[in-house]
């Protein structure tokens, strides 16, 4: 089997990937530039102008108008009912670091921005704003960052009350986050021992999206229609139409959808790595 894999393999990257969208949906979507929604428990959190933020973000995705900030210590929540079936989400929204955020430091002793769904941790990193000196654990991927130490209205300027802005759109800790589940609780806090009043550090979301990602179900193991599962002809077969040739078994149904894993991506590797699994008695995924 492992010659076999070596091959296909190869064969991949011979014949490449012809990648078709999938069929990703948006469970929940609000720039906060009106009421706050239904489904938002904000606790302390308020709907806030967002001063000099404004227009920072790609094009399409710019703080604008409202978002909603949060004094540190405030848990605000999310809570998502009737989800269709899927396989994994992505929470995506800009991230405000208002003020005199401390970091990993110590003094105040930290400040933590922590994000779970369904009471699992997904993300936990600090964020520094007061001085160049303090330690910020997070480090965004490239393009994430929006502004650094900057005056962007709210309790400046000068002294410790600079802020940040990133792009958690593209954070990968939260992109493709296991979840199947009809429900979904997302819980945001900025914690740790550093916390402080409004007044003197908070933190805020704007255009905060979930976006769940179908999960893949895998078609009968019968690849070629012979009536013989499972059998190595089938793997066979999948090999020989991956690599664009013809179904070397005609049958009734024989050789059906290349997209084994009904991914949305064919052919790719996953789909033959899915087929070997279950064939296997393993499940799709």
């Amino acid at each position: 089997m492992k010659t076999r894999w070596n091959g296909v393999v190869a064969l991949a990257a011979a014949v490449g990937c012809v990648a078709t969208a999938r069929a990703e949906s948006v469970a929940f979507f609000s720039d906060f530039d009106s009421a706050l929604p239904a489904e938002v428990t904000p606790g302390l959190a308020t709907l806030t102008g967002v001063q000099f933020f404004a227009n920072l973000g790609p094009a399409g995705n710019q703080f604008g108008g409202s978002f909603l900030r949060s004094p540190t210590g405030n848990s605000v929540t999310l809570t998502l009912t009737n989800l269709p079936p899927h396989g994994s989400v992505a929470v995506e929204f800009l991230f405000a670091a208002i003020d005199s955020l401390d970091g990993t430091g110590s003094f105040p002793s930290g400040d933590f921005f922590r994000i779970t769904v369904d009471g699992v941790q997904v993300f936990r990193e600090s964020f520094a704003n007061a001085t160049t000196s303090q330690v910020q654990s997070y480090v965004p991927p490239p393009g994430g960052e929006l502004a650094r130490w900057q005056d962007l209205g709210f309790s400046g300027p000068g002294s410790f009350y600079t802020d940040s802005a990133y792009n958690f759109a593209i954070e990968p800790a939260l992109r493709a986050v296991p979840h199947s589940a009809t429900t979904m609780t997302i819980e945001f806090l900025m914690e740790g021992p550093g916390v402080q009043p409004l007044s003197d550090e908070s933190w805020a979301v704007d255009n905060l999206r979930v976006v769940l990602d179908p999960a893949p179900v895998c078609d009968s193991i019968d690849f070629n229609g012979d009536g013989l599962f499972p059998d190595t002809q089938d793997i066979s077969d999948f090999l020989t139409v991956f690599g664009g040739g013809a179904c070397p078994t005609p049958a009734p149904g024989a050789c059906g959808d290349i997209d084994f894993n009904n991914d949305g991506l064919f052919p790719d590797t996953e789909d033959i790595g899915a087929l070997i699994r279950v064939f296997g008695g393993g499940a799709c995924v």
